[in-house]
């Protein structure tokens, strides 16, 4: 079983503090190699750093008639097999050996939390609910969007965050009032319901720990369009209107104008109309899908998640919600600056 005090024998894991070490060593698997089995192979494209704990391998490429033995408890074991994507080299067992994988997402995930967790604990009075959790900011640093800040920009982003308790039943937001806040759940459940036109309450949907809300407003300036409320006593993390269009908004979200959209068109780019079917079939780009607005967390699976899309709508709006939407969950999307008024005025 590993633990914090065998994990700090490796880089970069031997910065992280005992908690977040402690917190690996329970997810990190460990595996038994048998004399002369691939721990890897040249050319894998996975995302794991492989870290050699017991016996030794023989790191071997196609392209050299080189080779470089690497024996565990030595200083070259401190530092990942065959480390790279695609990985440069072939490992083979030269005896029975023990590994462990980590995804390398993850430990740059841990070694960011480590970069401000301090600052966190200080900023958010150790007395207080807040202090002394971490595993929700992991949560949210999982996120496809937040992986791609830089780190600077993460640190500030959450030394921005301000705590808000939520009492059962309470509503952290109410469908028609303004957007000014944007809302990550550290601790609870919340439901998210909508109001028809008739008056009718319908469940939407609920939230979980990590989960993210309250974008669309502060995006299209349209007042909310659900309710969100504490299904039991919650916690949420709260960033204002104005920290939030510095450090979220303009780094997700890439405008291009209409010649840099048909380069991308031109490298393989999808086209996506994101106002509604009505206004799409009165006039639309040649070439485009029509995605509105309001279907597209339902209809995800019609985009292909590895190709990249340029948006557009009729000003510039809606895609840029659309586009923070998609940058969320991953997607490599940019929007049509000033959208089709920007044809109209070309």
């Amino acid at each position: 079983m590993l633990t914090a005090e065998i994990l700090k024998n490796f880089t970069p894991l031997h910065t992280l503090t005992d908690e977040h070490l402690a917190r690996l060593a329970r997810r990190v698997v460990v595996e038994d190699v048998a004399k002369g089995a691939a721990v890897c192979a040249e050319g894998d494209t996975d995302n794991d750093a492989i870290y050699l704990l017991e016996g030794g391998v023989e790191m071997r490429s196609r392209s050299s008639s080189m080779s470089r033995v690497l024996q565990a408890g030595t200083p070259d074991a401190a530092f990942p097999v065959s480390p790279g994507r695609p990985r440069p080299y072939t490992a083979t067992a030269t005896t029975a050996a023990r590994i462990f994988r980590i995804d390398n997402a993850m430990l740059d995930r841990a070694v960011l939390l480590d970069e401000v967790s301090t600052t966190i604990t200080r900023v958010h009075d150790a007395g207080n609910a807040f202090a002394g959790d971490s595993e929700w900011l992991e949560e949210m640093l999982a996120s496809p969007a937040f992986g791609t800040l830089a780190r600077e920009r993460v640190a500030m982003l959450l030394l921005k965050l301000e705590p808000m308790i939520v009492k059962t039943g309470e509503a952290v937001i109410r469908q028609g009032e303004a957007g000014d806040y944007y809302y990550i759940l550290k601790e609870g459940e919340l439901s998210v319901s909508r109001k028809d036109t008739q008056g009718k309450v319908k469940l939407v949907s609920k939230l979980k720990r990590g989960d993210v809300f309250g974008e669309e407003a502060l995006l299209s300036g349209d007042p909310r369009n659900a309710s969100i409320v504490a299904m039991g006593d919650s916690i949420v993390m709260r960033l204002a209107r104005s920290d939030f269009e510095e450090l979220l908004k303009k780094p997700l979200i890439t405008h291009v104008t209409v010649e840099q959209a048909q380069e991308r068109m031109r490298r393989g780019a999808g086209l996506v109309d994101v106002r509604s079917a009505t206004e799409f079939q009165q006039g639309a780009i040649k070439g485009s899908m029509n995605i509105p607005i309001t279907e597209l967390r339902a209809r995800l699976t019609q985009l292909d998640p590895v190709r990249p899309y340029v948006l557009y709508c009729r000003n510039g709006v809606q895609s840029e919600v659309a586009a923070f939407l998609l940058r969320q969950r991953g997607f490599e999307v940019v929007v049509l600056r000033g959208g089709l008024e920007s044809l109209q005025r070309g």
